[in-house]
């Protein structure tokens, strides 16, 4: 989620203590900065955009990464406010972070909660990264005049009521999906919510000869496929590439994944895209593995955001 979101949270999560509002207390500064601090991550993106794709909501995203950034706030805070015990600070940041990881489980690009016992990033795929609807009800709380333990309630009761109300609207929309592609043999149905559209839904559906990639609307029955994608078998070539780094990294990094093999000049290329967010006229984020003549791996790409990054094979 986004910044504002994760702070409203640890707003909330502080609010739970029954203490006023207030930017000096060190409940608020451990729990607001708790809900922060898995973001900080981004800072891997210094090392290049690849450094920012694999770590980005890997380990920081997980119990023990937000156990490791609430013991660096706690030590922080009990560095410039002696008052506050260091299990008091620590248990505020860790139940700020705690929210942050819980928040990002249920948008589209998810997180390793289960990190390092599994690697790839779980979704539930009912929130977008920015959601400006959960964003302007999360503030209108503020607008009363009520105690802060009041508003923290609202607030996890509000949570809880968009996650369910959307999770039905998902529900409905897959009934509709599940209609239209009555033809065919439907192996796996997956919705998220758009990128670009506020009342939409992205869909990937696998058959078992096909991709097909859309959108469907949330509080309507319209439907526009985008992409319809061939399977192709599983060459030696292919299989080669997704076991190079770059392929096994789009292996924890989506779990919607298609392959495509041409011939490239002095060799092959092998593609790999993920399906989940189809953007313009192409997809978000593609790998591309060109091997020589005798089949060995030569250069490897990543293309995430209209950038082109090398990658080593």
């Amino acid at each position: 989620m986004d910044t504002l979101s994760h702070a409203l949270i640890g707003m909330a999560v502080a609010g739970l203590s029954g203490h006023p509002l207030s930017a000096s207390d060190p409940v608020y500064i451990a729990a607001v900065l708790g809900a922060q601090a898995p973001d900080l991550d981004i800072i891997a993106g210094l090392r290049g955009g690849m450094a920012y794709l694999r770590q980005h909501r890997a380990m920081s995203h997980s119990v023990p990464g937000v156990t490791a950034w609430s013991a660096l706030i706690a030590a922080g805070l009990c560095f410039f406010v002696p008052d506050i015990a260091f299990t008091k600070a620590f248990g505020w940041a860790f139940a700020g972070g705690l929210s942050h990881i819980i928040v990002d489980y249920f948008n589209t690009h998810g997180a390793a909660v289960l990190w390092p016992l599994r690697k790839e990033r779980k979704s539930c795929h009912l929130l977008n990264v920015f959601d400006p609807i959960l964003i302007l009800l999360m503030l209108s709380l503020y607008t009363y005049p009520l105690p802060m333990r009041h508003v923290a309630l609202a607030t996890f009761t509000l949570l809880v009521s968009y996650l369910g109300l959307r999770l039905a609207l998902r529900h409905r929309a897959a009934k509709w999906l599940t209609g239209y592609f009555a033809g065919h043999a439907v192996m796996r149905v997956t919705i998220m919510p758009s990128l670009q559209r506020i009342f939409f839904w992205d869909f990937v559906i696998e058959t078992t000869d096909r991709y097909f990639v859309g959108q469907v609307g949330a509080l309507y029955p319209v439907l526009a496929v985008r992409a319809e994608l061939s399977k192709q078998r599983i060459s030696e070539i292919t299989a080669m590439a997704q076991n190079t780094f770059l392929g096994q990294f789009f292996q924890s990094f989506t779990p919607f994944r298609h392959v495509e093999e041409e011939q490239a000049e002095n060799g092959k290329a092998v593609h790999i895209y993920d399906l989940r967010y189809f953007c313009g006229e192409e997809f978000r984020h593609r790998a591309t593995i060109y091997f020589d003549d005798a089949n060995t791996p030569r250069d490897a790409y990543i293309h995430s955001y209209g950038r082109k990054i090398r990658v080593p094979c």
